[in-house]
């Protein structure tokens, strides 16, 4: 792949997106629009604990969607601690609700995961056919589907975790009327997805559009910009801000486990028995056997190493695996980049995983692991299948 001037120019509006991405997520966190929609997630709960985890699973969905899931762990963690003191046995399944809303939300949009960002870079790279369709609407077009599925299998599993007998815990608290600056927050970003799915849609719809759409980024970002900086919605502290301790610890620990990974060459020994299997797999035809294999194993491999290593090691087996059978490598990296976000049995399986579980005393290691598996098996189904079907029929 030769970057040029050319192609720089071409990929500068998906450059944008990331950049402006970025900031939107700062920016989010600066103004506690997360703590503003968590509120509003208890009140739509009417003091049902049913009710509340699938609230706190959507709200955490929606918020990895556009800002980095750890992120939306740590805006998380003070309203669930803050709903632990008034409750009793809830800290498992408040605590699974943000992990498992965190880690289905990642998949949800372009820039959901850091998994999607090397996805678009490993589709460059090999010079995979149709990577050029992907855009930031047609992505919400499979991906949002899915991910109503996925909240839908974690809101079944974590519901496993209540104690049988409670139905109604929380008492309702007077509604807060939104801030100012979190109306102002809100409106950067409504114009954050009114322009880039606006754009990616009309330079989808229209052709001559499409000469002109980095110019169009070019000019949003530079508005954007202005609008948050100026707008006095994001300070230089702010990026410091709110970091808990023990969470960072947990995250240390996290580092060293994947240095040692590295180190002994792990994830090059299970690429090596993937790929074998893989091909065992191609050569009797069954293509959606592939699918469902490369989900599992990616997700039960992410639990143990780092998203982007999984990710990024099994891109290129993929590659091979489609030239050798004639598979369209395509949706299945697409797969693997999905996949590689869907971790929910340990505590070292994500950086969102880590800083929760780490947060939150009391959190039963025992039920994470079991109902982690469940969800396991059943999002490698689903994705699996969701994707085998869907994907194709998009970036046809």
């Amino acid at each position: 792949m030769e970057f040029s001037a050319t192609y720089i120019y071409d990929r500068l509006p998906l450059i944008l997106l990331f950049v402006t991405g970025y900031i939107l997520y700062r920016v989010t966190a600066s103004v506690a629009l997360p703590e503003y929609m968590a509120a509003r997630a208890v009140r739509f709960s009417r003091g049902r604990a049913d009710l509340l985890l699938l609230s706190l699973i959507i709200v955490s969905a929606l918020l990895s969607m556009f800002i980095p899931n750890a992120v939306t762990v740590l805006a998380m963690i003070p309203v669930i601690r803050s709903l632990d003191d008034e409750l009793e046995a809830m800290t498992t399944p408040l605590t699974l609700s943000i992990i498992y809303g965190a880690n289905i939300g990642g998949m949800g949009s372009l820039i959901g995961s850091p998994a999607n960002l090397l996805l678009i870079g490993a589709l460059d790279m090999f010079n995979i056919a149709g990577r050029e369709q992907i855009t930031f609407f047609n992505w919400f077009e499979w991906a949002l589907p899915l991910v109503a599925g996925m909240v839908f299998l974690a809101w079944l599993v974590v519901r496993l975790s209540l104690p049988k007998k409670l139905i109604q815990v929380v008492q309702t608290q007077p509604e807060k009327p939104i801030s100012q600056i979190q109306l102002k927050g809100l409106l950067v970003f409504a114009s954050f997805l009114v322009f880039w799915a606006g754009s990616s849609f009309v330079a989808e719809s229209v052709c001559a559009f499409k000469a002109y759409e980095p110019l169009a980024a070019v000019v949003f970002s530079i508005l954007f910009c202005f609008a948050v900086f100026r707008g006095e919605m994001l300070r230089m502290v702010d990026m410091v801000q709110g970091i808990p301790k023990r969470g960072v610890l947990f995250l240390g620990l996290l580092g060293i486990f994947i240095i040692l990974v590295r180190i002994l060459r792990l994830d090059e020994h299970v690429a090596g028995l993937f790929t074998n299997l893989l091909e065992a797999l191609g050569r009797s035809g069954d293509g959606y056997g592939i699918y469902l294999v490369t989900a599992f194993v990616v997700i039960l491999l992410t639990e143990f190493l780092s998203n982007t290593v999984v990710s990024t090691a099994f891109f290129a087996v993929i590659v091979h695996v489609s030239a050798t059978y004639a598979l369209n490598p395509l949706p299945l990296m697409i797969l693997v980049s999905a996949a590689s976000t869907c971790a929910f049995m340990t505590p070292v399986a994500t950086p969102c995983n880590s800083l929760a579980v780490g947060e939150m005393r009391g959190m039963s290691l025992r039920t994470m692991v079991a109902l982690g598996m469940v969800m396991n098996v059943g999002g490698a189904i689903l994705l699996s299948g969701w994707i085998w079907w869907v994907v194709p029929k998009v970036y046809g």
